[in-house]
Order: structure tokens, then sequence, then C-alpha cells
């Protein structure tokens, strides 16, 4: 599991939502990326990348993209979405 401060990592969900407010499917996908980031303990970020090994058995490498279902359908994932909450979070400490 990662370790994030969680007051910190708060401030960053916070201005993720705001920004996604205008898109149900982007605020649900930031909010099911927030319950992963805070129980799935297969997460890694590596290289600028969030490895995730999903509750469907599979690998993904997310960034900008995924190789995922929803991604490979044009729609929000919620890899993608803790791939980019995790970088705010670790910009908000630079």
């Amino acid at each position: 599991m990662l370790k994030v401060d969680q007051s910190r990592f708060e401030q960053v969900i916070s201005a993720a939502i705001e920004s996604a407010s205008d898109n149900r499917r982007w605020t649900n996908a930031i909010r099911k990326a927030v319950e992963q980031i805070e129980t799935n303990p297969y997460l890694h970020m590596q290289d600028g990348a969030l490895l995730v090994l999903s509750s469907s058995n599979e690998i993904y490498t997310a960034n900008g993209t995924c190789q995922c279902k929803a991604y490979m359908s044009g729609q929000p994932c919620w890899h993608r979405a803790a791939a980019r909450l995790l970088k705010r979070y670790q910009e908000s400490n630079d």
C-alpha cells in the first residue's frame, strides 16, 4: 500500500474533484481511485507511471494512457485518475 500524508492527499483530492465537477464519470473515477489508493496494497509508482494489480487480476500501467476496458472504450478509468492524483500529490511536496 502506498503511504501518503492524509492531510496533503485530501487537498489534492478536493482540487481534483472540483476540477472535474462538471464530469460525473471523471468524478466517479477519482472517487474510486481514492478508495484504491487507500486500500489496494498492489499499487506502485515507477518512472512516472502507476503499476496496478486490478481487482480483475490484470496488471495495468497508467499514466496518460491505460490498458483497461474503460480506457479502450474512451471512458475515464480509476487507474489513470489514481496515477494523476499521485503525481499531483508528489508535486505538492516539491
